[in-house]
């Protein structure tokens, strides 16, 4: 992990992601919490828009996150909010149904969907998620 003496924040490291295209840091840690930029859908091994509309973008966008958790050994139940980001109504109902096929046997997060006019790299959706590193509470 990579901080600065004087900053409480952590740049997290990871593979798990598709490398930043634009100048930013894809996770940080500020305990108790850790942050995951906006994703969009990208595949990790070929930098390349997921097909599919909305919905395969969503589920490309989710398996990347559920790689991090994996390769940082965090869970899908330390997620406590999501930010949704779709171009059209009709891609929210597709982005919806891929997030619910990923919570149908997990307590969701709290969550904001929001229609937007563009997204980066042509992307139909980005989430970005938030997630707390400790117990209880």
């Amino acid at each position: 992990m990579a901080s600065s003496p004087a900053s409480p924040r952590v740049v997290v490291p990871t593979k798990a992601l598709p490398a930043p295209r634009f100048r930013y840091s894809p996770v940080v840690v500020a305990h108790p919490f850790a942050f995951v930029s906006g994703l969009v859908g990208l595949d990790p091994a070929t930098g390349a828009l997921a097909t599919g509309g909305a919905y395969g973008q969503t589920v490309q966008i989710l398996a990347n996150f559920t790689a991090l958790l994996q390769e940082q050994g965090w869970s899908l139940s330390q997620l406590v909010v999501a930010r949704l980001f779709c171009t059209s109504p009709d891609g929210a109902a597709s982005m919806n149904q891929a997030w619910e096929e990923l919570f149908k046997d997990e307590v969701p997060p709290a969550r904001t969907s929001v229609i937007v006019a563009g997204l980066p790299l042509g992307a139909e959706v980005e989430i970005e998620f938030q997630l707390v590193l400790t117990q209880g509470a």
